[in-house]
């Protein structure tokens, strides 16, 4: 066990600067742990190789740093380069000005904005539509704003970081159980700063009703008991509806190969077998071999429902739990397909058979189905319910570090198969009860979803094979307008970030734009006049079932049932302001105004609202003017703000 020579500290303290402490000291213990001098300089240098790739660096190390600081920084020297690169093509082409932009943005491990084939081939034949001009600059403009690289550098450092921390074996149920315990100390800490900011942020609506962005933050499904109660609804709604229609429940268990897995859940000694991947890897993974079993089971006809969680073993590395419905005949043949996939990769290595997957049959007269997997939605929420996870933690603390796992990775952990559309049930729970008795049929579906039925639900929806665009009722949404205080907004908006770009300014006045960024204003107003989407079932032409509900309808709430005027403007042309486009001028900005029924359109989003931020101890508050629209009033619950 050798300590480090005197000759080699300078060069061991050169190979590890900037590491966070923790890091080092496990790389110290590994060196320390080498039979002889020669063994231990050499686990040095491969180490150090293996953390500079991860860093994206080819050689030399550079400075990692835990901190969330010098993100703004870095952010604003990234947009300022690309403003440099972009102004050295201005009198090239746009071609290569986009080459290489996307050159710089993937050399720091990001993805650009994505374009399609087309624009890129017309692009490159120096062809472009307007339209396609526009999605091109978009791009442009977005690596030229520091805005636009924060929160990607954020999320690639917390990613790296616990990939090192992976790499030294610091993520198992000896060490650091789901996630790395730097890890969850950032992101708690960053929990806890957002959480400042929604209760120092009042929305205000016309009414002059002010509430925190935090107590409504509280009342949705950002709240975890809200999200795990609609869960735990919508699993045994999904429960009762099998009954319904005979069906039988099948728990299945898909895992990984052995070469996705750093440590052994026992020990937690590295996994000779280990290539390197990260948790990412591993759920690409699964989601491959699931589409594979999707195409087959469509192929053989088989059409099954259910849930999915997505959740960790000890060592971060993910594993799927499904709860599918399907029709006795078939589960057989439908288990028989998961299997088959499920051991297509390395199926031949040991114990593959036994751990790669795993069935249980669920027996309705036994017990319930959904009882199988509430655990395990509870063990990803919040905790509450379930003493210790698998491994003999608590639950609540293991419940936040697979959070933490979760919003690290961008890991999706719940997700329903089949069945009919969420945003529907939420919207129609903002309603009031409809009297109107020729709007029975929606007065049914609204009834079943302010009782949390589910099942009933689902069944008037059109049941939980109905396709999206043949469902009963659909979210309506419209394209944003630009209010006529939006010079006032954006002032606002200004204020906030002249810090932000006072550095990156000043190398930005000696640059020149290309032409092409030069004139976007004038041709984001021409997309906005010509090229505006249109929505066929909006439109009354196309759909004579569309009909004014303004008048005649009586309810609690009368103000909601109405034909929306945005979708109104959008459909004849007739612009009494101009479509909101994002910062960018590639998009139109698109916001939830309510549903759509059979052409009726209930607008449940009307009152308008003013966010104001104001620290405690700052007489003058920062605000931003008419951000949205919402529908409801002062003493009704929110699902959403905006």
């Amino acid at each position: 066990m050798p300590e480090v020579h005197p000759h080699d500290a300078d060069w061991v303290k050169s190979r590890l600067l900037g590491l966070p402490q923790i890091h080092k000291n496990a790389v110290m213990n590994n060196y320390q742990k080498q039979p002889n001098r020669r063994e231990a300089n050499t686990y040095i240098r491969h180490i150090a190789k293996a953390i500079s790739k991860v860093l994206g660096h080819r050689s030399s190390m550079y400075c990692v740093s835990i901190e969330d600081s010098n993100y703004q920084i870095r952010a604003n020297n990234h947009a300022r380069q690309c403003t440099i690169i972009e102004a050295r093509f201005n009198s090239v082409s746009l071609f290569k000005a986009y080459s290489a932009i996307v050159r710089y943005v993937t050399t720091y491990q990001l993805t650009p904005h994505p374009l399609s084939e087309e624009v890129l081939s017309n692009l490159k034949n120096d062809c472009l539509s307007q339209e396609e001009l526009i999605k091109v600059l978009g791009v442009i403009k977005r690596a030229c704003d520091a805005s636009w690289w924060k929160p990607k550098l954020r999320r690639l450092h917390n990613k790296q970081i616990e990939t090192v921390s992976r790499l030294l074996n610091l993520v198992n149920k000896h060490r650091g159980i789901y996630a790395s315990n730097t890890t969850v100390e950032n992101y708690i800490a960053q929990w806890k700063s957002n959480r400042e900011l929604l209760e120092n942020t009042l929305a205000t609506n016309e009414l002059d009703y002010s509430v925190s962005l935090a107590e409504l933050s509280d009342l949705n499904v950002s709240n975890p008991k809200i999200r795990k109660a609609e869960l735990m609804v919508r699993i045994r709604g999904f429960e009762e509806y099998s009954l319904e229609m005979g069906y039988e429940a099948v728990f299945l268990t898909m895992t990984t190969p052995s070469k996705y897995h750093r440590s052994f859940a026992k020990s937690g000694a590295e996994n000779p077998k280990w290539q390197g991947a990260t948790p990412l890897d591993g759920q690409h993974y699964l989601n491959r071999t699931f589409q594979r079993i999707r195409a087959s089971l469509n192929r053989n006809k088989i059409t099954p429902f259910g849930f999915r969680v997505a959740e960790p073993h000890h060592d971060g590395t993910p594993h799927w739990h499904l709860l599918l419905f399907v029709p006795e005949e078939q589960q057989e043949k439908l288990v028989q397909i998961f299997e088959e996939y499920c051991l297509q990769e390395d199926g031949d290595e040991q114990g593959a058979k036994e751990s790669r997957f795993k069935v249980e049959y669920i027996d309705s007269s036994k017990g319930s189905a959904t009882g199988y997997i509430a655990k395990y939605v509870a063990k990803g929420v919040d905790g509450e319910g379930v003493e210790h996870d698998l491994y003999g933690n608590d639950s609540i603390t293991a419940a936040i570090r697979i959070r933490v796992w979760a919003s690290c990775w961008g890991i999706r952990q719940f997700q329903q198969i089949g069945g009919v559309g969420v945003t529907q049930w939420r919207e129609l729970r903002r309603l009031d009860k409809i009297t109107d008795q020729g709007l029975q049929w929606i007065e049914d579906v609204r009834q079943a979803a302010d009782e949390s039925n589910w099942c009933r639900y689902t069944e008037l929806m059109g049941g939980v094979f109905c396709k999206r665009e043949d469902q009963l009722i659909r979210p309506l949404y419209a394209f944003k307008q630009q209010r006529s205080n939006s010079e006032h907004s954006s002032q606002s908006r200004d204020i906030a970030r002249e810090e932000t770009f006072e550095q990156s300014n000043a190398t930005q006045e000696d640059c020149i734009p290309h032409p092409r960024i030069a004139a976007i204003n004038t041709e984001i107003t021409e997309f906005n006049s010509v090229n505006i989407p249109k929505n066929p079932e909006n439109n009354p032409e196309i759909n004579p079932a569309m009909t004014k509900l303004d008048s005649g309808i009586e309810t609690e709430n009368p103000a909601i049932f109405k034909e929306s005027s945005t979708s109104r403007l959008v459909d004849s042309g007739e612009l009494t302001e101009p479509l909101k486009m994002n910062k960018y001028g590639d998009e139109l900005i698109t916001q939830l105004k309510g549903i759509v029924c059979l052409g009726f359109e209930i607008i449940t989003r009307v009152h308008e609202w003013t966010l104001s931020y104001s620290m405690a101890d700052d007489e003058n508050a920062l605000t931003w003017s008419t951000v949205n629209k919402c529908t409801e009033s002062a003493d009704t619950t929110f699902n959403h703000l905006y």
